[in-house]
């Protein structure tokens, strides 16, 4: 499975997603976006309600998706 470095504050070039991983302190997530900013963006657009709304609890959703990374071997 292919695996994206993930970028420093410094070396994400999009201000507002810079901005964002400033805040978090530093999240992964907002690094390896960093490669493609647009696609972040419009992933947001579908994440954040399928992350925080929606008919299943949000520890049962967070539960699924910790297994899933597991499952793909994902190391951060």
């Amino acid at each position: 499975m292919a695996r994206l470095e993930v970028l420093a504050p410094e070396a994400v070039t999009d201000p507002d997603l810079r901005g964002m991983m400033q805040a978090t302190g530093g999240d992964e997530m907002f690094g390896v976006y960093g490669h493609h900013p647009k696609l972040f963006k419009s992933f947001l657009d579908f994440y954040l309600p399928a992350k925080f709304e929606g008919l299943l609890p949000f520890p049962l959703k967070e539960l699924v998706r910790l297994r899933i990374a597991e499952l793909n071997d994902c190391r951060r």
